[in-house]
């Protein structure tokens, strides 16, 4: 969402591969000192959207004392898997090692996205830290926390769980992900289900078991979603909960994909759980 009365203190370009390798700070007039970050990851099916996509918590969490950094990234028509996770890495990265300069708290920086940047927000809990084909381990693009509502983790299964638990309510078409013009295969840039080892290397579930430790995650997700299909969501928390890392899950009964029913009410319950992080160093 764009929030129009609110600019960003700096825009920084965190890498020289692409115009959209950028991203815009938001600094809280208050608070205390160094401050937390949250690092905001739009959506919009790996295709779509811009840094200006995931602000509509904006203000509640620069009231709360949160800088925000809203990530732009580079979206599969001009680069396909990995790099819009090597983007999302590189530019924590840079928060963290420049973090004195605003006053940033480096170990306190926390992923927050939806759907496409629900999904880049897991991916940066489950690999960042250490070497990787996403990025070195001289980079610390550690997290200390992740949010995801609506996220994709395992895309060659989805479709199987859709036929296999259609979403509840609402109309429309159901979105499918193993044809070769689905937002999962131009992502990966070829079918899904002719490119297992590709998707076996975007799936955050592969990174559990060599991960030294896991942050807390809240995760969020509308069992009526039509886009993703909400065991996705179901399955990363118990794959997270059986590798040690903290789980909230927040199953909501028929809300749609990047619905404002998941969402706005769960706000405060984000800003809470956030805050529990905060009092808990």
């Amino acid at each position: 969402m764009t929030d129009g009365t609110i600019r960003p203190d700096t825009t920084l370009a965190y890498g020289r591969t692409s115009p959209n390798q950028v991203l815009d700070l938001y600094l809280p007039g208050t608070g205390a000192r160094p401050r937390p970050v949250v690092v905001a990851l739009h959506g919009g099916a790996f295709r779509l959207g811009n840094r200006t996509w995931e602000l509509g918590a904006l203000p509640a969490l620069l009231r709360a004392g949160w800088a925000v950094a809203s990530v732009e990234y580079r979206l599969s028509p001009e680069a396909r898997f990995p790099a819009a996770v090597q983007d999302v890495t590189q530019a924590v990265a840079l928060l963290k090692a420049r973090a004195q300069e605003w006053s940033l708290d480096p170990d306190l920086v926390v992923a927050w996205g939806r759907s496409a940047g629900g999904y880049l927000a897991t991916m940066l809990g489950v690999t960042g830290g250490r070497r990787t084909e996403f990025g070195s381990s001289g980079d610390d693009a550690s997290v200390a926390g992740v949010v995801a509502f609506d996220a994709p983790s395992d895309f060659l299964v989805m479709d199987r769980q859709t036929a296999e638990h259609p979403p509840e309510g609402g109309e429309g078409p159901v979105q499918g992900h193993d044809a070769p013009d689905s937002p999962e295969s131009r992502f990966l840039g070829a079918p899904i289900q002719e490119v297992p080892d590709i998707a076996a290397r975007a799936n955050p579930v592969s990174y559990l078991a060599s991960a030294p430790s896991l942050p807390p995650f809240f995760l969020a997700v509308g069992t009526g979603d039509r886009l993703i299909p909400h065991q996705q969501t179901l399955a990363l928390a118990e794959a997270l909960r059986a590798h040690g890392a903290a789980v909230t899950l927040r199953v909501i009964e028929g809300a749609l994909h990047a619905d404002p029913a998941v969402e706005l009410p769960l706000t405060g319950a984000v800003l809470t759980w956030l805050q529990g992080l905060r009092s808990g160093r």
